[in-house]
């Protein structure tokens, strides 16, 4: 492997050794001490306790034998956590890049995912029991009750995918009470929000719930319009504006004691002038030059029902979901400053607007779920079958001056079928075993078809490519639990992933009549070891774990940049570390919070023994989080309420971009405060987000190369520092 890949392992670098050393630092109390400050024998200060459903059945967070971090709605309150990019950096090895695009973000867990979005990914999102379609898992989150990170395969409980982990979020559910909030929120750059939700009952057995938000930003960088090869037109156009609106209801019908019908519906539409990637190096960066200005529309909507039947020794889940969703885009094919940097011609020569790419995608899903949980003699369990269709379709067509011209549809249909159960067994008083299996039959049809048009570039006028096959799998979970103490567990697991092979969403290649190369299915080998709980007093919440993952034919997204080849290889990977997450309520007032997480990850087997040793791609080696929270009573005039303020640092380590390791972007810190006044009506606060304005990378891929043989390479730069206000009105 490259030097240089290797010498960026584990190092902290000034930040990374800085969190370490607070986390390790932190004070703690023993069991036998008070409260101390803001607390007594009487009243003492503790932590809420967490329960979760990551097992599908509702249990405290400490007894989960895997590593699982629950965000609450409070704290995506406090947070101000909207999306997934929000999430990710207070999650250890929960690794998002934001690739420019909603719908071409990725996701890895521990070093596991895809490192591309031809590719399906390793983690799965559910919203509420019903599996969110892969190509648009990035969405801002709505109504949201609490939300479970899952790390290590899910292949036992959740399957489709779930190869590194998954990620379940459940929606607010309707009450019995009626209850509302209006709520709104304007910042930097145009940045406005409003959002309002009704709540309530219609008669004794029939309550409903309407969430509504409209979302909108007016971009943060410079489109560059030039009137000749030296003069510049305009830079009027922002590039990542978005308007987003999102409407979503439920209806919660209990006929009989033992009988739920919840009815769930959703629609959402965003609007986005997304960047492809500015050119990195540019010492003007960030700024693109694009004719046309890329403009991408993502609507989406789904229904879902689930029902649920006490039966006294056992409970029924029927939980059946359809989502339909279709993108459309039209964007210029090539950034002039990236387009300059390669060829050394100005960017003018690169804006004529009959460059163009235009993508139509559209996907219909439809999912089933039945299962029965239940207890007897302490033995836990859950088993049951389901059903997955996926109707996929893509087209891009090209319209170029100096490329093929022509259309590429591909068209995927999926049906997966499975069985599953697990168990959890007491062996003793403390000690449990937990034994899980799925069973999975996977079927993929897949075509490819190219029609060609007359242009500068000859094409093929027609090619088809056909593929499919099936895939039938085990995957599942072992392992022990033990109660150290009353309120401290330790476990140790062994757990088996797999994701299905295919081909890649997209055929550069098309045009010449050469077929995309199909990859094998991935599976993983995941051991993992760990503590929940309080192991010094109630105020202080430790979760910690090691792991190791052995991984058989990953799907890695690859470059040539000797025949300018995108393609999708299978190798060996091996990845393994540790993660912490710490809670402790210091005082009444004062909470602190952290994470740290230690990955190395390594390609040990592939084809192409360029790769070998090489590092997994946007695995970054050290990542981790500071949190303090701070609430004290305040009274204003005759109201009574708190001040709270919020203080974040987060720290996300080296990574590479591709396989290749042909570059790595840089470690960043970011600084957030967050503070205001809360009552038990109404709240406003100010925050600013990256204090320091630090400039930081979140992708990039290499675009080409000069002449003389030098990489170009592009990016999505992330934001600057950003200021803004809010208030939410509660009735």
């Amino acid at each position: 492997m490259a030097l240089g890949a290797r010498a960026k392992r584990w190092r902290y670098g000034k930040g990374g050794a800085w969190l370490a050393a607070a986390l390790a630092s932190m004070p703690t109390a023993g069991h036998g001490q008070d409260a101390g400050a803001g607390g007594d024998a009487a009243n003492p200060v503790t932590l809420e306790e967490i329960s979760v459903t990551a097992r599908k059945i509702e249990e405290d967070i400490r007894t989960v034998p895997f590593s699982v971090t629950a965000v609450t709605r409070r704290t995506l309150e406090d947070a101000d956590i909207k999306d997934t990019e929000d999430l990710y950096r207070f999650v250890p090895n929960f690794n998002f890049t934001q690739s420019g695009l909603s719908f071409a973000n990725l996701l890895n867990i521990r070093g596991i995912g895809s490192s591309s979005a031809v590719i399906a990914p390793a983690v799965n999102y559910y919203v509420d029991g019903i599996p969110v379609p892969t190509r648009i898992f990035d969405q801002r989150f709505l109504d949201v009750e609490q939300i479970e990170v899952l790390r290590g395969p899910q292949g036992t409980l959740f399957g489709l995918n779930a190869q590194a982990g998954a990620v379940t979020i459940a929606t607010g559910d309707p009450t019995r009470v009626f209850e509302g909030m209006v709520g709104g929120e304007i910042g930097s750059h145009g940045r406005r929000e409003a959002t309002a939700l009704l709540s309530g009952p219609v008669n004794e057995t029939l309550a409903l719930r309407l969430t509504g938000q409209l979302y909108g930003y007016d971009g943060d960088i410079e489109n560059y319009l030039f009137s000749g090869p030296g003069g510049v037109a305009s830079v009027n156009e922002m590039i990542r504006k978005e308007t987003f609106g999102a409407v979503a209801g439920k209806a919660l019908f209990t006929p009989d004691d033992d009988t739920t019908l919840t009815l769930a519906a959703n629609y959402r539409r965003d609007r986005q002038r997304p960047t492809t990637g500015v050119w990195l190096d540019d010492p003007l960066s960030p700024r693109n030059a694009y004719n046309p200005v890329p403009e991408s529309t993502v609507e989406t909507g789904g229904l879902g029902l689930t029902i649920t039947h006490d039966f006294g020794a056992a409970r029924l889940t029927s939980i059946t979901g359809l989502s339909r969703y279709t993108i459309g885009m039209e964007a210029d094919i090539l950034d002039g400053f990236l387009a300059s940097a390669a060829t050394g011609f100005p960017p003018f020569a690169f804006q004529s607007p009959t460059n163009v790419r235009a993508i139509a995608e559209d996907n219909t899903q439809f999912t089933q779920e039945v299962r029965l949980d239940g207890e007897v003699a302490g033995v836990r369990w859950v088993g049951g079958m389901s059903a997955f269709y996926s109707s996929f379709s893509s087209t891009t067509d090209i319209t170029s001056t100096a490329m093929a011209n022509g259309a590429y549809t591909a068209g995927m249909d999926t049906f997966d079928f499975a069985g599953f159960g697990e168990v959890t067994i007491p062996l003793s008083e403390r000690l449990r075993l937990i034994v899980g299996l799925r069973a999975t039959h996977e079927t993929k049809d897949f075509t490819g078809t190219f029609l060609g048009r007359a242009g500068p570039v000859p094409a093929v006028p027609l090619f088809i490519q056909d593929g499919s096959g099936p895939h039938d799998f085990i995957t599942g979970r072992t392992g022990l639990s033990y109660d150290l103490t009353s309120a401290l567990t330790a476990y140790a697991t062994i757990a088996r992933g797999e994701k299905p092979g295919g081909y890649p969403l997209y055929n550069q290649f098309a045009a010449l009549g050469i077929p995309a190369s199909a990859y094998d299915s991935a599976s993983t080998w995941s051991y993992e070891a760990g503590v929940k709980g309080s192991p010094f007093s109630d105020r202080i919440e430790i979760r910690a774990a090691v792991f190791y993952n052995d991984t058989s034919d990953e799907q890695l997204f690859t470059y040539s940049p000797t025949v300018g080849r995108f393609d999708v290889q299978n190798a060996d990977t091996r990845s393994y570390g540790a993660e912490i997450e710490l809670k402790a309520r210091l005082t009444e007032a004062l909470t602190f919070s952290g994470t740290l997480a230690l990955l190395d990850t390594e390609v040990t087997e592939a084809a192409n023994t360029n790769l070998i040793g090489n590092v997994v791609p946007y695995a970054p080696d050290v990542t981790g989080s500071l949190v303090l929270d701070y609430r004290q009573p305040l009274t204003l005039g005759s109201l009574e309420g708190s001040l709270f303020g919020r203080a974040e640092y987060q720290y996300v380590g080296s990574r590479a971009i591709d396989p290749a390791n042909s570059r790595f972007l840089d470690a960043y810190s970011l600084v957030n405060l967050r503070a205001g006044w809360q009552h038990s009506r109404f709240d406003f606060y100010g925050y600013v987000e990256n204090v320091f304005d630090q400039s930081y990378v979140l992708s990039a891929f290499q675009s080409g190369t000069t002449a003389t043989g030098t990489a170009v390479f592009a990016g999505v730069p992330g934001t600057g520092r950003a200021f803004g206000a809010g208030a939410r009105v509660r009735f």
